[in-house]
């Protein structure tokens, strides 16, 4: 089958692991341009927050620019607080809505900086060291480190990672 495309959908199918990086810094434009990206995500409640780390030498992978997107509940409370609301929803209902609002901040953070021709590399392991993160970046309870995210300029061409064929991911009306 013929897909339509466009440079969306080229960035999308063009998505890499990059784990190389040049000593080159995005420009601050750049990197406000990919925040904003971010920020910009579909939503349950805004429940995503990141942090920016430039200091390249504690980076993973040597990479210019580390994100750590989190689930931020605490913010949402904050401003509950102020409004003089108060939650009803449960903890887990919170946290399920902040996994997707973070998951949604990284993709459209990941797939602005790559249409900007950056490298990007998620870093899954980032809930496994949630203690020593909510140290390091003085995060607040109920403010949970969710995934990494490494940006920089690709030092390097890896080839796109193959995917499962779509009859072993997408069903028409249910699973088989």
């Amino acid at each position: 089958k013929i897909m339509i495309t466009n440079d969306t959908i080229e960035t999308l199918m063009n998505h890499k692991w990059n784990r190389q990086y040049t000593d080159e810094v995005p420009s601050d434009e750049i990197v406000e341009t990919i925040v904003k990206a971010g920020q910009q995500a579909a939503f349950a409640g805004q429940l995503g927050s990141m942090i920016i780390s430039k200091n390249k030498d504690k980076h993973p992978l040597g990479a210019p620019l580390y994100f750590i997107i989190c689930v931020d509940i605490h913010r949402m409370q904050e401003v509950m607080k102020k409004r003089n609301w108060k939650m009803i929803s449960s903890d887990a209902a919170m946290l399920l809505f902040g996994m997707q609002d973070a998951s949604y901040m990284a993709q459209n953070l990941v797939v602005a900086a790559e249409s900007l021709g950056l490298g990007t590399c998620y870093l899954g392991f980032v809930p496994f060291m949630a203690e020593k993160l909510i140290l390091k970046y003085d995060l607040p309870k109920k403010v949970l480190p969710m995934v990494g995210i490494t940006v920089g300029y690709p030092a390097e061409n890896p080839p796109v990672r193959p995917r499962y064929p779509l009859d072993l991911s997408c069903f028409d009306g249910k699973y088989p």
